[in-house]
C-alpha cells in the first residue's frame, strides 16, 4: 500500500477528478497503481485509485523546495508514469509471443495483490470455454519477473493476473506535461545561473597584483 505523506499546510479542496488514464510506479514499493493527477498550488498531486486521500503523493517544484533538482530527476519522474495496462482477454491469449511485456499480479502477502512488470516466457495452452457469450481462458502463463521482490524468477499465473503493457512512452498527459515543463524550465534557469556565476569568478591567481622581490 502506498505510504502516506503529510502536508505541512492544509491542502486546497480536491479538484474534480478526471477518469483514470495513467499508471504510476510508487516510490514506496515499486508496484504499479492506477492514478489520477492534479495540479494544486503549483505542486503535482498523485491520487491513487481506491485508496484514501491520505496516501496521495506530492511532488513540489524547485521554487517550493522540491527535490527535482536536475534534468535526470525530471526524467526519472516522467518514467514513473505510463498509459494504463490492458487486461488480457481470453480470445487474445494466442496472440502473445515470448518476450511480450506484461504487468502481472504478484501475491506477496495473502489477500494482497501487487502488480510488477514481467516478460512472457511461455504459454501452456488449455481448452477455452464459452459462458454467457464470453470466452474463458484456462491457459497458464509462465512469466519472468523484471521488477519487484521476485525479479529474475519464473512464475506461472492465470489470465486473471495478466495485463499487457502499452508501448506509449513517454506518456502523454496534459497535467503531467504542464508540471514537468515548469520544473524543466526552473531547473534550466538554476543551472544557467550557476554556470554564469561560475564563469564570472576569477580563476586562481587572476586579479592579483604581481610583486617584485
Amino acid at each position: 500500500m502506498p505510504t502516506a505523506r503529510k502536508r505541512k499546510t492544509r491542502a486546497p479542496p480536491t479538484p474534480r477528478r478526471r477518469p483514470p488514464g495513467l499508471e504510476y510506479r510508487a516510490k514506496s514499493d515499486g508496484s504499479w497503481y492506477s492514478v489520477r493527477l492534479a495540479l494544486q498550488e503549483g505542486s503535482l498531486r498523485v491520487m491513487y485509485e481506491e485508496f484514501l486521500e491520505a496516501t496521495d503523493e506530492w511532488y513540489d517544484p524547485p521554487a517550493a523546495g522540491g527535490d527535482l533538482a536536475s534534468p535526470r530527476d525530471v526524467a526519472a519522474l516522467r518514467a514513473r508514469f505510463r498509459a494504463v495496462s490492458t487486461a488480457l482477454e481470453g480470445a487474445r491469449c494466442r496472440d502473445l509471443r515470448p518476450g511480450a511485456r506484461l504487468c502481472v499480479g504478484c501475491d506477496i502477502v495473502v489477500g494482497e495483490l501487487k502488480f510488477y512488470d514481467a516478460v512472457l516466457d511461455s504459454v501452456t495452452a488449455a481448452k477455452h470455454e464459452t459462458v454467457d457469450g464470453e470466452e474463458l481462458c484456462a491457459c497458464r502463463f509462465t512469466v519472468r519477473w523484471t521488477e519487484g521482490p521476485r525479479a529474475g524468477g519464473l512464475e506461472q499465473v492465470g489470465i486473471d493476473k495478466v495485463y499487457c503493457v502499452r508501448a506509449t512512452r513517454p506518456v502523454q498527459d496534459p497535467v503531467l506535461s504542464q508540471f514537468l515543463d515548469v520544473v524543466t524550465k526552473a531547473v534550466s534557469n538554476v543551472e544557467g545561473n550557476a554556470m554564469t556565476t561560475g564563469a564570472r569568478l576569477p580563476k586562481t591567481g587572476e586579479g592579483e597584483t604581481a610583486h617584485l622581490v
